[in-house]
C-alpha cells in the first residue's frame, strides 16, 4: 500500500472512477438507467485499463509516468469530440449516420456523453469525482518524481 498521500489520492481516484464506470450516469424514460459501460463497452475497457495503470505504476516504482494513464483517459473520453474538431460533418453524410446508428442505437449518446448531459444521476458524480481526482493525483506524482 502507498504511504505517501499523493499515491493514496490517486489509488483513490482510479478506484472511483472505475467503480463510477459502472454506476448510472443519467437516466432516461424509456431507457431508464444508463451506465458509461452499457453505452459504449470498449471504450470503458479502456478507461478502466489506463485507470488502473496509474496506481499499478506507482507500485512499480514507475512514478513518473503515472501523469500518462490519466492523459489517456481524458483523450479517450473526449475522442469523439476531438477526431470531429478538424473534419467538420464529414462523417459519412445521412447514409452513415443511418448506419451507425441501426448498428448501435446507444452510439449517438456515447458520442455526446460528457458533452451535452444536463442532470447527471448520482453515479455521473462519482465518474466526475474520480475522474478529477485520479488526474490530480497522477499528475502531482509524476511532478513529484521529477
Amino acid at each position: 500500500m502507498p504511504t505517501e498521500k499523493i499515491h493514496q489520492i490517486t489509488l483513490a481516484g482510479a478506484v472511483l472512477f472505475i467503480i463510477g464506470l459502472f454506476l448510472p450516469l443519467t437516466s432516461f424514460p424509456v431507457i431508464g438507467d444508463v451506465t458509461y459501460y452499457r453505452v459504449d463497452n470498449t471504450s470503458a475497457i479502456i478507461t478502466l485499463i489506463l485507470a488502473a495503470a496509474a496506481p499499478i505504476l506507482i507500485f512499480l516504482n514507475k512514478k513518473k509516468f503515472t501523469a500518462l494513464p490519466a492523459i489517456g483517459v481524458w483523450i479517450v473520453l473526449l475522442w469523439p469530440a476531438i477526431k470531429n474538431i478538424g473534419s467538420g460533418s464529414d462523417d459519412g453524410g445521412l447514409l452513415g449516420d443511418l448506419v451507425g446508428k441501426a448498428t448501435d442505437p446507444l452510439a449517438s449518446f456515447a458520442k455526446d456523453l460528457f458533452l451535452n448531459i444536463n442532470e447527471f444521476s448520482w453515479g455521473g458524480f462519482v465518474l466526475l469525482l474520480g475522474l478529477l481526482v485520479l488526474t490530480v493525483g497522477s499528475i502531482l506524482t509524476s511532478l513529484k518524481a521529477k
